[in-house]
């Protein structure tokens, strides 16, 4: 267990945690190593034996993906398209961040999957893996934290610092104020992994059962719509994309049209 009772910068969520431990590297990274929230459980609803016994089960991987929202990870072209479903004028804000930091990205034309997607960032890295990520996100930090409202030559409030409303959808159902930071951040994580190929990915995939019972009649589309993306990525064959369209297409039905409130932006396949 890891004491984050103090909780002195709650609007950076879960990385405050991670950067907390890295300041003891060599310890806190020594081996395979992850944060899950105490909502880990509730979520995934899986328990640490079946986490463990994933982890066996793929020696060697740089990183282990648990990512609990498994129909918005198929359902989008990428994890942007879902932020501006919920968060809208997010991606623009990022798009900035990372051209102030050496990446000017056009993250409408990212495609993600289940081996780069992790809300929540319920991921277990190697240390090699740790390190790069870290220094990726220290640029971001320190990108973010000169433009918080106080700051030397800053005037008025960031977009990054204006406050946004967060809802848990948990049986406690509480509601808490977060500026944008964390739901830029979680989200970050997928640029990192499409930066580096080199390293090797694998993500939790729920038995067919269990699948069932988590996302009835969606099921056996989920794992075909990350198929489509994950080969369309790999190949950039646009005939993955129409693809996908169509497998899009067919969880909406399934969902009852609850995906349709999607930005137009994004409506389009990546290439225009």
């Amino acid at each position: 267990p890891w004491d984050n009772r103090a909780n002195l910068r709650p609007e950076w969520c879960e990385y405050w945690v991670m950067r907390q431990a890295a300041e003891n590297f060599e310890q806190n990274f020594s081996d395979l190593t992850g944060f899950f929230s105490w909502k880990f459980g509730q979520k995934m609803d899986i328990d640490f034996e079946r986490v463990q016994g994933f982890v066996h089960s793929a020696p060697g991987m740089d990183c282990y993906i648990f990512s609990h929202g498994v129909s918005q990870v198929a359902y989008f072209l990428n994890v942007w398209q879902q932020g501006e479903f919920w968060h809208s004028g997010m991606t623009a804000k990022a798009e900035a961040l990372l051209s102030k930091i050496g990446y000017p990205l056009d993250l409408s034309k990212s495609v993600d999957y289940h081996l780069t997607t992790a809300y929540s960032n319920y991921w277990i890295g190697s240390p090699r893996f740790w390190r790069a990520y870290l220094d990726f996100m220290g640029r971001v930090f320190d990108e973010i934290e000169a433009q918080k409202p106080g700051t030397e030559g800053i005037d008025g409030q960031s977009a990054f610092w204006r406050g946004l409303g967060g809802r848990s959808k948990g049986g406690d159902r509480h509601a808490q104020a977060l500026p944008i930071i964390p739901y830029i951040v979680e989200r970050l994580f997928s640029v990192f992994v499409r930066l580096h190929p080199e390293y090797r990915m694998v993500a939790w995939e729920y038995p067919p059962d269990e699948l069932k019972a988590k996302t009835f009649d969606k099921a056996g589309l989920i794992p075909l719509a990350n198929w489509c993306k994950m080969l369309y990525s790999q190949t950039g064959d646009e005939k993955f994309v129409h693809m996908f369209r169509e497998v899009q297409n067919d969880l909406n039905k399934a969902t009852n049209g609850f995906f349709t409130k999607s930005t137009v932006r994004f409506n389009s396949p990546p290439n225009q």
